[in-house]
């Protein structure tokens, strides 16, 4: 029998069908549930939902050294964007339910206060000058006291948070 020649595409569906992607498995928070709205650039898009229905949609960079960096747009976040990196940190630990810590792109130091959240998680809202940092940046690391400094190559961020912004304006309908 010849062999067939495998596309692109199913390998991409065939690899992704293989892996666990954190943010999927590990939501932020554990009465939402998300779909996956769109891919761009290794970065994922989900719809989020929770009982009364859509919450808001989240940007997921999945598969690089310092974990899961989500950037989330929801109803509810301060400017409409909340970042969440990974902390292994409680608030029954620290004795607190922030830590201080640094939001740095590409060198560039801002001092901020993280929500620990206590499930994995810390959160920072993101006001439209760190978002537009992230979109602009090559490099983010975010440090937080008690934790080890983490970073994120941000390559298609700008990609990213456009397709999460639009699956927040459709309120997740995909509609492609």
């Amino acid at each position: 029998m010849p062999r067939q020649p495998v596309t692109r595409l199913t390998f991409a569906a065939a690899i992704t069908a293989s892996l666990t992607f954190p943010a999927l498995a590990e939501p932020t928070n554990p009465n939402e549930r998300s779909t996956l709205y769109g891919e761009t650039r290794s970065w994922l898009v989900e719809a989020l939902h929770d009982d009364t229905g859509f919450s808001g949609c989240r940007a997921t960079i999945p598969l690089q050294e310092g974990g899961p960096l989500l950037l989330e747009r929801s109803f509810d976040a301060l400017e409409g964007w909340t970042m969440y990196v990974p902390s292994p940190q409680t608030p029954e630990e620290k004795g607190s339910t922030s830590a201080p810590g640094l939001f740095i792109v590409d060198g560039e130091e801002l001092p901020v206060t993280y929500e620990l959240l206590g499930h994995g998680w810390a959160a920072q809202p993101l006001t439209e000058v760190m978002r537009q940092r992230l979109m602009d940046g090559n490099y983010f690391s975010a440090a937080l006291e008690g934790d080890a400094a983490r970073e994120w190559i941000l390559n298609g961020s700008t990609a990213a948070m456009d397709l999460a912004q639009e699956c927040y304006e459709r309120q997740g309908a995909i509609w492609r």
